[in-house]
Protein backbone atom coordinates (compact mmCIF):
# COMPACT_ATOMS: atom_id res chain seq x y z
CA UNK A 1 0.00 0.00 0.00
CA UNK A 2 0.85 3.18 -1.02
CA UNK A 3 2.21 5.72 2.04
CA UNK A 4 0.15 8.59 2.44
CA UNK A 5 2.34 11.93 4.37
CA UNK A 6 0.17 14.29 5.61
CA UNK A 7 0.64 18.08 4.21
CA UNK A 8 0.62 19.60 7.87
CA UNK A 9 3.53 16.94 8.79
CA UNK A 10 5.65 18.64 6.50
CA UNK A 11 4.69 21.98 7.50
CA UNK A 12 5.52 20.85 11.19
CA UNK A 13 9.21 19.71 10.70
CA UNK A 14 9.63 22.94 8.54
CA UNK A 15 8.58 25.26 11.18
CA UNK A 16 10.47 23.13 13.53
CA UNK A 17 13.50 23.23 11.77
CA UNK A 18 12.96 26.56 11.24
CA UNK A 19 12.72 27.51 14.64
CA UNK A 20 16.38 26.28 15.39
CA UNK A 21 17.72 27.95 12.77
CA UNK A 22 16.07 31.02 14.08
CA UNK A 23 17.12 30.60 17.55
CA UNK A 24 20.92 29.66 16.56
CA UNK A 25 21.04 32.17 13.76
CA UNK A 26 19.48 35.31 15.68
CA UNK A 27 22.62 36.49 17.20
CA UNK A 28 24.78 36.40 13.77
CA UNK A 29 22.92 39.16 12.17
CA UNK A 30 24.92 41.89 12.96
CA UNK A 31 27.83 40.17 11.92
CA UNK A 32 27.45 39.31 8.61
CA UNK A 33 29.25 42.41 7.30
CA UNK A 34 32.05 41.81 9.69
CA UNK A 35 31.86 38.14 8.13
CA UNK A 36 32.24 39.59 4.80
CA UNK A 37 35.76 41.55 5.01
CA UNK A 38 37.35 38.35 6.52
CA UNK A 39 37.31 36.56 2.93
CA UNK A 40 39.34 39.60 1.56
CA UNK A 41 41.80 38.78 4.66
CA UNK A 42 41.76 35.21 4.43
CA UNK A 43 44.42 32.60 4.07
CA UNK A 44 44.32 31.84 0.92
CA UNK A 45 46.72 29.74 0.36
CA UNK A 46 45.00 26.89 3.23
CA UNK A 47 42.77 26.45 0.44
CA UNK A 48 44.46 23.80 -1.85
CA UNK A 49 45.20 22.01 1.24
CA UNK A 50 41.38 22.05 2.68
CA UNK A 51 40.13 21.00 -0.17
CA UNK A 52 43.21 18.20 -0.54
CA UNK A 53 41.91 17.08 3.09
CA UNK A 54 38.38 16.45 2.56
CA UNK A 55 38.89 14.77 -1.17
CA UNK A 56 41.50 12.23 0.93
CA UNK A 57 38.58 12.09 3.70
CA UNK A 58 35.99 11.10 0.89
CA UNK A 59 38.24 8.65 -0.44
CA UNK A 60 38.40 6.79 2.84
CA UNK A 61 35.07 6.47 3.45
CA UNK A 62 35.27 5.27 -0.34
CA UNK A 63 37.61 2.25 0.76
CA UNK A 64 35.14 1.83 3.72
CA UNK A 65 32.37 0.77 1.42
CA UNK A 66 34.78 -1.28 -0.57
CA UNK A 67 36.07 -3.19 2.58
CA UNK A 68 32.56 -4.01 3.47
CA UNK A 69 31.21 -5.07 0.04
CA UNK A 70 35.12 -7.52 -0.22
CA UNK A 71 33.06 -10.62 0.86
CA UNK A 72 30.16 -10.50 -1.64
CA UNK A 73 29.55 -11.69 -4.90
CA UNK A 74 29.71 -9.07 -7.39
CA UNK A 75 31.95 -7.32 -9.49
CA UNK A 76 34.15 -4.94 -7.65
CA UNK A 77 34.04 -1.01 -7.56
CA UNK A 78 37.29 0.73 -7.99
CA UNK A 79 38.08 3.47 -5.34
CA UNK A 80 37.37 6.33 -7.98
CA UNK A 81 33.75 4.74 -8.85
CA UNK A 82 32.81 3.46 -5.66
CA UNK A 83 33.26 7.63 -4.81
CA UNK A 84 31.36 8.56 -7.25
CA UNK A 85 28.46 6.09 -6.42
CA UNK A 86 28.85 8.20 -2.55
CA UNK A 87 28.64 11.28 -4.04
CA UNK A 88 25.60 10.52 -6.07
CA UNK A 89 23.84 9.11 -2.94
CA UNK A 90 24.63 12.68 -1.43
CA UNK A 91 22.99 14.79 -4.26
CA UNK A 92 20.06 12.56 -4.44
CA UNK A 93 19.07 12.56 -0.91
CA UNK A 94 19.37 16.47 -1.17
CA UNK A 95 17.96 17.07 -4.27
CA UNK A 96 14.90 14.12 -3.08
CA UNK A 97 14.63 15.15 1.30
CA UNK A 98 13.48 11.36 2.08
CA UNK A 99 15.14 10.96 5.23
CA UNK A 100 18.06 8.98 3.35
CA UNK A 101 15.62 6.92 1.67
CA UNK A 102 16.13 7.88 -1.66
CA UNK A 103 20.05 6.96 -1.46
CA UNK A 104 19.55 3.56 -0.46
CA UNK A 105 17.14 3.39 -3.19
CA UNK A 106 19.86 4.70 -5.38
CA UNK A 107 23.08 2.77 -3.90
CA UNK A 108 20.47 -0.59 -4.38
CA UNK A 109 20.17 0.31 -8.37
CA UNK A 110 23.95 1.38 -8.86
CA UNK A 111 25.17 -1.58 -6.94
CA UNK A 112 22.54 -3.93 -8.84
CA UNK A 113 24.89 -2.64 -12.55
CA UNK A 114 27.83 -4.37 -10.50
CA UNK A 115 26.15 -7.56 -9.60
CA UNK A 116 25.36 -6.85 -5.93
CA UNK A 117 21.51 -7.56 -4.50
CA UNK A 118 20.10 -4.94 -3.03
CA UNK A 119 19.61 -6.67 1.07
CA UNK A 120 23.86 -6.53 0.26
CA UNK A 121 24.03 -2.99 -0.77
CA UNK A 122 21.56 -2.44 2.25
CA UNK A 123 23.45 -4.23 4.23
CA UNK A 124 26.89 -2.92 3.58
CA UNK A 125 25.01 0.64 4.41
CA UNK A 126 24.17 -0.86 7.75
CA UNK A 127 27.82 -1.99 8.10
CA UNK A 128 29.08 2.01 7.17
CA UNK A 129 27.10 3.94 9.49
CA UNK A 130 27.91 1.65 12.52
CA UNK A 131 31.61 1.45 12.19
CA UNK A 132 31.31 5.67 11.29
CA UNK A 133 29.09 6.01 14.51
CA UNK A 134 31.27 4.45 16.75
CA UNK A 135 34.31 6.76 15.79
CA UNK A 136 31.70 9.74 16.36
CA UNK A 137 30.61 8.54 19.54
CA UNK A 138 34.45 8.12 20.31
CA UNK A 139 35.46 11.95 19.18
CA UNK A 140 32.61 13.43 21.04
CA UNK A 141 33.35 11.78 24.30
CA UNK A 142 36.96 13.20 23.28
CA UNK A 143 35.76 16.49 23.12
CA UNK A 144 33.25 16.06 26.45
CA UNK A 145 36.88 15.54 28.33
CA UNK A 146 38.27 18.61 26.81
CA UNK A 147 35.49 20.51 27.94
CA UNK A 148 35.25 18.68 31.38
CA UNK A 149 39.27 19.88 31.46
CA UNK A 150 38.50 23.65 30.79
CA UNK A 151 35.79 23.61 33.28
CA UNK A 152 33.03 24.53 30.80
CA UNK A 153 31.25 21.34 31.42
CA UNK A 154 30.05 20.82 34.70
CA UNK A 155 30.40 17.34 36.44
CA UNK A 156 26.86 17.26 37.00
CA UNK A 157 26.25 17.56 32.99
CA UNK A 158 29.15 15.01 32.18
CA UNK A 159 27.24 12.37 34.85
CA UNK A 160 23.77 12.76 32.78
CA UNK A 161 25.94 12.50 29.59
CA UNK A 162 27.83 9.34 31.06
CA UNK A 163 24.55 7.57 31.35
CA UNK A 164 23.14 8.52 28.39
CA UNK A 165 26.56 6.81 27.07
CA UNK A 166 26.08 3.22 29.19
CA UNK A 167 22.35 2.99 27.95
CA UNK A 168 23.09 3.29 24.74
CA UNK A 169 26.22 0.85 24.78
CA UNK A 170 23.92 -1.22 26.65
CA UNK A 171 20.94 -1.42 24.46
CA UNK A 172 23.25 -1.62 21.40
CA UNK A 173 25.42 -4.60 23.09
CA UNK A 174 22.11 -6.21 23.47
CA UNK A 175 20.96 -5.88 20.32
CA UNK A 176 24.09 -6.90 18.67
CA UNK A 177 23.78 -10.26 20.90
CA UNK A 178 20.26 -10.50 20.31
CA UNK A 179 21.49 -10.10 16.36
CA UNK A 180 23.78 -13.09 15.96
CA UNK A 181 21.15 -15.29 18.09
CA UNK A 182 19.53 -16.92 15.46
CA UNK A 183 16.60 -18.05 17.67
CA UNK A 184 15.78 -15.16 19.82
CA UNK A 185 16.09 -13.14 16.57
CA UNK A 186 13.62 -15.18 14.57
CA UNK A 187 11.41 -14.90 17.93
CA UNK A 188 11.60 -11.15 18.42
CA UNK A 189 10.97 -10.23 14.33
CA UNK A 190 7.99 -12.21 14.42
CA UNK A 191 7.17 -10.41 17.89
CA UNK A 192 7.78 -7.35 16.19
CA UNK A 193 5.89 -8.53 12.74
CA UNK A 194 2.49 -9.04 14.45
CA UNK A 195 2.97 -6.01 16.73
CA UNK A 196 2.87 -3.92 13.88
CA UNK A 197 -0.04 -5.07 12.10
CA UNK A 198 -1.96 -5.19 15.04
CA UNK A 199 -0.90 -1.46 15.97
CA UNK A 200 -1.86 -0.59 11.95
CA UNK A 201 -4.99 -2.40 12.82
CA UNK A 202 -5.69 -0.29 16.16
CA UNK A 203 -4.82 2.97 14.73
CA UNK A 204 -5.99 5.04 11.74
CA UNK A 205 -3.43 6.94 11.34
CA UNK A 206 -0.87 4.01 10.64
CA UNK A 207 -3.46 2.28 8.31
CA UNK A 208 -1.86 4.15 5.14
CA UNK A 209 1.37 2.50 5.94
CA UNK A 210 2.57 -0.84 4.64
CA UNK A 211 1.36 -4.34 6.35
CA UNK A 212 4.35 -6.43 6.85
CA UNK A 213 4.50 -10.25 5.92
CA UNK A 214 6.64 -12.76 8.05
CA UNK A 215 7.79 -14.52 5.49
CA UNK A 216 10.09 -12.02 3.65
CA UNK A 217 10.93 -10.24 6.70
CA UNK A 218 12.69 -13.37 8.30
CA UNK A 219 14.21 -13.94 4.78
CA UNK A 220 16.33 -10.31 4.83
CA UNK A 221 17.06 -10.91 8.68
CA UNK A 222 18.99 -14.77 7.68
CA UNK A 223 20.20 -12.60 4.53
CA UNK A 224 21.50 -10.24 7.04
CA UNK A 225 22.74 -12.46 9.35
CA UNK A 226 24.86 -14.01 6.51
CA UNK A 227 26.27 -11.05 6.05
CA UNK A 228 27.66 -10.76 9.31
CA UNK A 229 29.70 -14.23 9.00
CA UNK A 230 30.79 -12.74 5.97
CA UNK A 231 32.43 -9.99 7.14
CA UNK A 232 34.27 -11.64 9.41
CA UNK A 233 36.94 -12.75 6.46
CA UNK A 234 38.21 -8.95 6.62
CA UNK A 235 40.05 -7.62 9.10
CA UNK A 236 38.21 -5.57 11.47
CA UNK A 237 41.07 -2.67 12.24
CA UNK A 238 40.72 -2.18 8.16
CA UNK A 239 36.81 -0.80 8.71
CA UNK A 240 37.98 0.90 11.92
CA UNK A 241 41.05 2.73 10.15
CA UNK A 242 38.92 3.77 7.25
CA UNK A 243 36.15 4.96 9.57
CA UNK A 244 38.97 6.89 11.85
CA UNK A 245 40.69 8.42 8.84
CA UNK A 246 37.39 9.42 7.51
CA UNK A 247 35.78 11.20 10.32
CA UNK A 248 39.73 12.44 11.69
CA UNK A 249 40.16 14.50 8.10
CA UNK A 250 36.60 15.79 8.23
CA UNK A 251 37.00 17.12 11.64
CA UNK A 252 40.28 18.41 10.24
CA UNK A 253 38.62 20.06 7.00
CA UNK A 254 36.46 22.04 10.00
CA UNK A 255 39.81 23.19 11.81
CA UNK A 256 41.48 24.46 8.83
CA UNK A 257 37.85 26.23 7.85
CA UNK A 258 38.48 28.59 11.29
CA UNK A 259 42.34 28.44 10.26
CA UNK A 260 41.69 30.00 6.95
CA UNK A 261 40.36 33.30 8.89
CA UNK A 262 43.41 33.42 11.16
CA UNK A 263 40.89 31.58 14.47
CA UNK A 264 42.14 28.31 15.29
CA UNK A 265 39.87 26.30 17.39
CA UNK A 266 40.66 24.61 21.17
CA UNK A 267 40.78 20.88 20.61
CA UNK A 268 37.40 20.69 22.40
CA UNK A 269 35.79 23.11 21.03
CA UNK A 270 36.48 21.74 17.37
CA UNK A 271 35.55 18.10 18.87
CA UNK A 272 32.41 19.43 20.61
CA UNK A 273 31.24 21.66 17.43
CA UNK A 274 31.89 19.06 14.89
CA UNK A 275 29.47 16.51 17.22
CA UNK A 276 26.86 19.16 17.11
CA UNK A 277 27.10 19.45 13.40
CA UNK A 278 26.26 15.66 12.62
CA UNK A 279 22.91 16.30 14.54
CA UNK A 280 21.96 19.37 12.55
CA UNK A 281 22.76 18.11 9.58
CA UNK A 282 19.97 16.05 10.10
CA UNK A 283 17.81 19.04 9.06
CA UNK A 284 18.91 18.28 5.54
CA UNK A 285 17.19 15.37 5.21
CA UNK A 286 13.54 16.49 6.28
CA UNK A 287 11.40 18.10 4.14
CA UNK A 288 11.37 21.65 4.31
CA UNK A 289 14.85 21.43 5.87
CA UNK A 290 16.98 21.26 2.86
CA UNK A 291 19.94 24.80 3.41
CA UNK A 292 18.97 25.56 7.11
CA UNK A 293 21.31 23.50 8.56
CA UNK A 294 23.83 25.76 6.60
CA UNK A 295 22.85 28.18 8.64
CA UNK A 296 22.36 26.60 12.18
CA UNK A 297 26.56 25.42 11.91
CA UNK A 298 27.79 29.21 12.85
CA UNK A 299 25.40 29.81 15.45
CA UNK A 300 26.55 26.47 17.39
CA UNK A 301 30.10 28.06 17.26
CA UNK A 302 28.91 30.98 18.45
CA UNK A 303 27.48 29.52 21.32
CA UNK A 304 30.62 27.66 21.79
CA UNK A 305 31.83 30.95 22.60
CA UNK A 306 33.75 31.80 18.92
CA UNK A 307 33.40 35.23 17.71
CA UNK A 308 30.33 35.47 15.79
CA UNK A 309 31.99 36.98 12.66
CA UNK A 310 34.48 34.17 12.57
CA UNK A 311 32.02 32.09 12.98
CA UNK A 312 29.67 32.97 10.50
CA UNK A 313 32.57 32.48 7.79
CA UNK A 314 34.18 29.50 8.70
CA UNK A 315 30.91 27.60 9.74
CA UNK A 316 29.96 28.94 5.99
CA UNK A 317 33.08 27.78 4.11
CA UNK A 318 33.19 24.46 6.30
CA UNK A 319 29.36 23.64 4.88
CA UNK A 320 30.03 24.79 1.33
CA UNK A 321 33.42 22.75 0.98
CA UNK A 322 32.11 19.47 2.95
CA UNK A 323 28.55 19.44 1.99
CA UNK A 324 27.37 21.16 -1.00
CA UNK A 325 30.65 20.71 -3.25
CA UNK A 326 30.23 17.09 -2.66
CA UNK A 327 26.54 17.15 -3.87
CA UNK A 328 27.42 19.62 -6.67
CA UNK A 329 30.03 16.29 -8.06
CA UNK A 330 27.39 14.35 -7.06
CA UNK A 331 25.09 15.59 -9.89
CA UNK A 332 27.62 14.52 -12.41
CA UNK A 333 28.69 11.49 -10.98
CA UNK A 334 25.12 10.19 -11.06
CA UNK A 335 25.02 11.09 -14.69
CA UNK A 336 28.02 9.13 -15.70
CA UNK A 337 27.17 6.58 -13.62
CA UNK A 338 23.21 6.30 -14.73
CA UNK A 339 25.00 6.47 -18.14
CA UNK A 340 27.17 3.00 -17.54
CA UNK A 341 25.87 -0.50 -18.21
Amino acid sequence: MKMVQSPWFKRGLTLLALAVVIYLFWPLIGEIRQAAHLFLSARWEWFPLILLIQVISYGLLAWLNQLALLPFPGQPLGLGRMAALLTSMAFIEVAIPSAGASGVVLRARLLGKHGYTPEVSTFTLAVETFFLGVVWVGMAVLGIFYLLADGILKRGQLLSLAALGVLAMGSGWQFWRWLNDPLRSREGLLRLVHAWNKARQRWRWLSPLPRWEAAPALQRLEQFQAGLVRLRAVPLWKFFLAAFGRVALDIATLGACFLFFGHPLPPGTLLIGYSLILTTSTLAALPGGLGMADLSIPGLFLKLGVDGAVALSAGLTYRLLAFWLVRFVGFFSWQLLEGKS
